[in-house]
C-alpha cells in the first residue's frame, strides 16, 4: 500500500472538489432550501464559473427541474456550463434516497428518472454516483449502479474498513464497482486554511497519487477565494503536490488510468456499507416517525400494483395512465428522500408528506380500480367472441365459465406466482338477490366463507356484507368467484383444519397456546417443541432523539411479563377468541398504568389500585386453517412520553446471525451487538439494532421463526430473542447538537394512535429452506376483490404472467418510459442461488431483449435467452437482476 510522495515515487494530485448537499427537507423546511440553493447558492457558483477556473457539483435533478421552472435566465447559464463540464452533475437521482429502507424498486425509479433528466436536458451521462449523506448503503447498490451507468461511486457513510480509501465494491451477485469511501466526509475540504492538515490525512490512506478532497458540505454557499487559495497553495508546496479545483469524475478517470497503467491490484469489499466504526449510520432513525415508514411501505406496494394492472390493462388494448403513474411516483420518490423516511427533520418539514400520503391513497384507488376494471370488460369482450365462435383457448391460461354472472367476485393476484392468502370485502346486493353467503365456487373449487358483518332488508335478504376468505389465484391473475348460499363441498384429501381445545389453538401447521392472564402466545412445533413466546410488548425508556435510541436504566420500564420498574404494569382488560371456519382470532385488550398498588409485596398481594394509564393496546392475534402464518394487528393510543415500545419474540433458538430482507436480495446481520464493545473507539458504537426490507428470519438450521412486517423497519436479535420497534417519543431533533441542530420536535412523541401490522411464521430449516421471502411478499402484497357488475362475464380464471421458480421474484411491470410501446419486465433471483428461470407471458412477443436499469440496451447486461412462443427461458446469477425488454 502505497503512503506518500516517497514511496509512490511521484507527487499527489489532489483533486478539490467545491460543491454544496441539498436536503430537500430537514432543518429548513422545503422552500427555505429552494431559496437558499437557488438564488444563494447557484447564483454565486455561476458566478464564480464565469470569472474564474472554479468547478462545481450538484447531485440532484429535484433541483434542477425546480430551477428550470422559477428561475429560467439561470438555468440556462447552469445548462451551458453543465454541458461544458464546468458543472458536474454527480449522483443524478431525482432526489438523494436513503437506501437501507425504501424497496429496491424504489432507488431503481430515483435514477431512472434523475438520469432521464439530466440526459433529455443537457445531453450528457452521469458516471459517478455521490453518496454524500444516506445512512449507509446495501448491498445491492454495486449491481444497481453499474446497470444504471455510473463506473464509480463516492460514498460518505458505513465503511468499517479505513484502509485504502479506494478499492472495487461487490454486491451480492459480484457486480463489482470502482468505489471512494470519504475518509473525512464531505467537508475535507471545506476549511480552506486547514489543506496541509486534510492532505496529510488523506494520502495516509489514499491507493493512488490521486486524492479527492471535497470541498463542501450542507447548503454551504461557495468560496469565492478558492482559486486564489488553491494558487498560492500550488506556489508554496508544488514539489509535493499539487490541487486541482475539479470535478468528481476528473478524479476517478485519473484513478482509473493509474490502476490500469500499472496493473495495481484494487482491494475487494462485499456487501452492505452499515457500520459505525468511522462515520454515522443512525440506525435508530429505522424507528423515527415510524408513519412516514409505514406509509412508504404501503404506498410503495400499492404503485407497484397499480403500475402492473395499469401494463396488463394497457396491453388489452386500454389507456395507460403514464402522466397519473408518473406524478404518483414522484411523490414517492420525495418520501424516500434520505432526511423524509428516517424521519429525521424538524416537524413543519413532513406536513407536505402526509399530503402526499392522502394524494396517493386517493390515486392508487382510482387508478387500480380503473385499470381491473378495464381488464374485466375486455377480458369480458374476448370471452363473449370466442364463445361466439365456438373458439377455444390454452387451458393453461383460461377456463371457461359456465354460470350465472349473479353476484359474481373476481379476485386479483400481484405476485408472479400462485398465491393463497386471507381477504376481506364488501358486498352489495339488489333486494331479494341473495339471502345468506354460505361460500364461493370456481369451476368445481368451493371454500368457506367467514361473514364478518351484514345487513339486510326488510324481506331478510341481504342489502350488505363483509366477508373473509383464503382464495388461491394464479400468478399475476385473476379468479371469478360465485356466491353459493348453501355449505361449500369439503373434499375429503383437504389436509387442513383448525380446532380450539380450552385456549389451545390448533391447525395442521403448529399449536398456539394463550395465556388469558398476560394476552402472550406459546408457538409450538408439530414436534411439540415450543419455538417461541409472541407478541410481547416491551415498554423502555427513552432519553434520545429522531437519530438515537438513549436509556439511563438498565431494565424496561415494563414488559407484559411484568418485568421492569416496579411501580407500573400492564393490565389485560378485556379477553376473547372468535371462531370461524377459517381462523380463530384472539382479542385481548391491556392496558398500561405507571402506578399500581400495592406496589410492595406485589407476590402476595393483588393489585387494587391503578392509576395513570399511559397505553391503551387493543391486539388483534389471527391464526388461519388453510395459511402457516400467525398474523397480529396491534391499536396502540400512545399517551407516554420518551418511551420506546417494542413487541418481543422469546425463543430457545442460538445463533450467532440471522437474516434480513433487504433490496432485491437477502443479507446476513450479527446478533448479541447491544452488548459488544469494540476494543478501538468507534465513531458510533453497535447497538444492535438494523433495518431489514419485509422481514427478518431468525433460524438454527434445523428450526426457525420468519417475522415479517408492513412498514416497521427496526429489529433486533439478542439473548435469543427477537424485537421490533413499534415506535419511539422523541422530543428533539438532536439533543446533543452533534447530528443536527437542537431543534424541538413535539410531534415525533408519537402521542396518538397507531396501528401495526406484523406477522409469524414458524418453520422448519432455515430461510432459504423456508422461502421466508415469499411468505413476507404475501403478507405485504394485498389481493384485490370487487364485485362485478352484470354484463361482465371474464374467463374464470387468467394468469397474465408467471415466473418460476419462486425464488425468482418480480419487481417491476411497466411500460417503456421512451414511449415506443415496449414493456419493461424487471425481476431478480432472491436465494442466493443459480437458477434457471422460466417466465410465462399471457401472448407471444415479437421480441425480447436484455436491457439496463435505464431501459437501454448495453454491452454490460448482455445475456443468453431462449423465447418458445410465450416462454422465456434464461440462467440467472445468485441475486442477480434482471430487466428485459418486450415488444408485442
Amino acid at each position: 500500500m502505497v503512503k506518500g510522495k516517497t514511496e509512490r515515487g511521484e507527487k499527489d494530485t489532489i483533486y478539490l472538489v467545491p460543491h454544496t448537499h441539498y436536503d430537500a427537507i430537514w432543518a429548513f423546511t422545503k422552500e427555505d432550501y429552494f431559496h437558499i440553493n437557488l438564488l444563494l447558492i447557484l447564483k454565486e457558483v455561476v458566478e464564480l464559473v464565469e470569472k474564474t477556473d472554479y468547478r462545481f457539483l450538484i447531485e440532484q435533478t429535484f433541483l434542477l427541474e425546480e430551477l428550470e421552472k422559477r428561475y429560467p435566465e439561470l438555468f440556462a447559464k447552469v445548462e451551458s456550463y453543465i454541458k461544458e463540464g464546468r458543472i458536474e452533475i454527480a449522483n443524478g437521482e431525482y432526489l438523494m434516497a436513503d437506501t437501507m429502507l425504501p424497496a429496491g424498486e424504489t432507488l431503481v425509479r430515483e435514477i431512472l428518472v434523475g438520469k432521464g433528466y439530466v440526459k433529455e436536458k443537457f445531453g450528457v451521462d452521469v458516471p459517478v454516483m455521490w453518496q454524500a449523506d444516506s445512512f449507509g448503503l446495501n448491498a445491492q447498490l454495486p449491481q444497481i449502479y453499474k446497470k444504471a451507468g455510473y463506473k464509480y461511486v463516492a460514498f460518505r457513510r458505513g465503511l468499517d474498513k479505513r484502509n485504502p480509501s479506494e478499492f472495487i465494491w461487490e454486491g451480492l451477485d459480484g457486480t463489482g464497482i470502482l468505489a471512494h469511501w470519504m475518509p473525512l466526509g464531505y467537508r475535507a475540504g471545506l476549511d480552506l486554511t486547514k489543506l496541509d492538515e486534510s492532505h496529510e490525512k488523506l494520502k495516509k490512506v489514499a491507493a493512488t497519487s490521486h486524492i479527492l478532497m471535497p470541498s463542501g458540505s450542507g447548503v454551504t454557499m461557495p468560496q469565492s477565494e478558492t482559486p486564489v487559495v488553491v494558487k498560492e497553495w500550488n506556489e508554496n508546496n508544488g514539489e509535493e503536490a499539487e490541487i486541482k479545483i475539479a470535478t468528481p469524475g476528473e478524479f476517478f478517470e485519473a484513478l482509473e488510468n493509474e490502476v490500469e497503467e500499472k496493473n495495481l491490484e484494487m482491494d475487494v469489499r462485499k456487501g452492505e456499507m452499515y457500520s459505525g466504526k468511522y462515520s454515522e449510520v443512525f440506525p435508530n432513525c429505522c424507528s423515527s416517525r415510524m408513519w412516514i415508514k409505514q406509509g412508504l411501505y404501503e404506498y410503495e406496494s400499492r404503485l407497484l400494483s397499480c403500475e402492473r394492472w395499469s401494463t396488463i390493462s394497457a396491453l388489452l388494448n386500454s389507456h395507460y395512465p403514464s402522466e397519473e403513474l408518473r406524478n404518483s411516483w414522484r411523490k414517492i420518490l420525495f418520501i424516500a428522500f434520505h432526511d423524509v423516511v428516517p424521519g429525521t427533520g424538524m416537524d413543519s418539514g413532513y406536513d407536505e408528506v402526509k399530503q402526499y400520503m392522502g394524494f396517493l391513497k386517493t390515486e392508487m384507488s382510482t387508478h387500480s380500480l380503473r385499470a381491473q376494471t378495464r381488464i374485466i370488460e375486455e377480458e369480458s369482450i374476448i370471452e363473449n367472441e370466442l364463445e361466439a365462435s365456438g373458439g377455444g383457448v390454452e387451458s393453461s391460461h383460461y377456463i371457461l365459465r359456465m354460470m350465472s354472472l349473479r353476484s359474481d367476485v373476481i379476485v386479483f393476484n400481484s405476485l408472479s406466482w400462485e398465491v393463497r392468502n386471507w381477504i376481506e370485502m364488501e358486498l352489495n346486493f339488489d333486494k331479494g338477490d341473495v339471502m345468506a353467503i354460505k361460500g364461493l365456487k370456481s369451476g368445481e373449487e368451493e371454500i368457506d366463507v367467514e361473514v364478518i358483518k351484514f345487513a339486510r332488508y326488510e324481506d331478510d335478504s341481504l342489502r350488505s356484507a363483509k366477508i373473509g376468505f383464503v382464495p388461491t389465484i394464479p400468478a399475476m391473475g385473476y379468479k371469478v368467484y360465485k356466491i353459493i348460499e348453501r355449505e361449500p363441498k369439503r373434499s375429503s384429501y383437504d389436509p387442513n383444519f383448525i380446532m380450539i381445545t380450552g385456549n389451545t389453538i390448533e391447525n395442521r401447521f403448529f399449536r398456539v397456546e394463550v395465556d388469558p392472564a398476560t394476552g402472550l402466545i406459546d408457538v409450538i412445533q408439530g414436534d411439540g417443541e415450543r419455538i417461541c413466546t409472541a407478541n410481547e410488548l416491551v415498554l423502555e425508556e427513552e432519553t434520545g432523539d429522531l437519530y438515537y435510541h438513549r436509556q439511563t436504566l438498565g431494565i424496561p420500564v415494563k414488559t407484559e411479563k411484568g418485568e421492569g420498574v416496579k411501580y407500573g404494569s400492564f393490565r389485560v382488560e378485556n379477553f376473547g377468541i372468535d371462531k370461524s371456519p377459517l381462523r380463530r382470532v384472539i382479542n385481548v385488550e391491556t392496558n398500561y398504568f405507571s402506578l399500581r398498588w400495592p406496589y410492595r409485596l406485589t407476590e402476595k398481594m393483588e393489585p387494587l389500585i391503578w392509576r395513570h394509564k399511559f397505553l391503551e393496546c387493543s391486539k388483534k392475534i389471527i391464526v388461519y386453517r388453510d395459511i402457516p402464518r400467525i398474523d397480529f394487528i396491534t391499536y396502540v393510543e400512545d399517551k407516554h412520553p420518551r418511551a420506546r415500545l417494542r413487541v418481543k419474540f422469546s425463543t430457545d433458538i442460538k445463533s450467532w446471525d440471522y437474516a434480513c430482507g433487504s433490496q432485491f436480495g437477502v443479507v446476513s446481520r450479527p446478533t448479541d451487538q447491544w452488548s459488544y464493545k469494540p476494543e478501538e473507539e468507534w465513531v458510533e458504537e453497535p447497538c444492535g439494532a438494523f433495518p431489514s426490507l419485509r422481514w427478518l428470519d431468525y433460524s438454527d438450521g434445523k428450526k426457525g421463526l420468519t417475522v415479517i412486517h408492513r412498514g416497521t423497519p427496526e429489529n433486533e436479535v439478542r439473548d435469543g430473542d427477537i424485537y421490533l420497534t413499534l415506535l419511539r417519543s422523541v422530543l428533539m431533533l438532536s439533543s446533543d447538537g452533534k447530528a443536527g441542530p437542537a431543534i424541538p420536535v413535539p410531534n415525533a412523541q408519537e402521542l396518538k394512535r397507531y396501528e401495526f401490522r406484523y406477522s409469524l411464521y414458524p418453520h422448519e430449516g432455515d430461510w432459504r429452506e423456508a422461502s421466508a421471502y415469499k411468505h413476507a411478499y404475501e403478507f405485504n402484497t394485498d389481493l384485490d376483490a370487487l364485485q362485478m357488475s352484470d354484463g361482465m362475464k371474464p374467463p374464470l380464471k387468467r394468469s397474465f404472467l408467471e415466473i418460476e421458480p419462486k425464488n425468482v421474484v418480480l419487481s417491476a411491470l411497466k411500460k417503456a418510459e421512451n414511449g415506443d410501446g415496449g414493456v419493461i419486465l424487471r425481476f431478480y433471483e432472491t436465494k442466493g442461488k443459480e437458477t434457471d428461470a422460466e417466465i410465462t407471458l399471457f401472448r407471444e412477443p415479437k421480441t425480447v431483449t436484455v436491457v439496463n436499469l435505464l431501459e437501454e440496451e448495453d454491452d454490460g447486461v448482455e445475456k443468453e435467452l431462449e423465447k418458445e412462443g410465450k416462454r422465456i427461458k434464461l440462467t440467472m446469477k445468485p441475486f442477480e437482476i434482471v430487466t428485459l425488454k418486450v415488444n408485442y
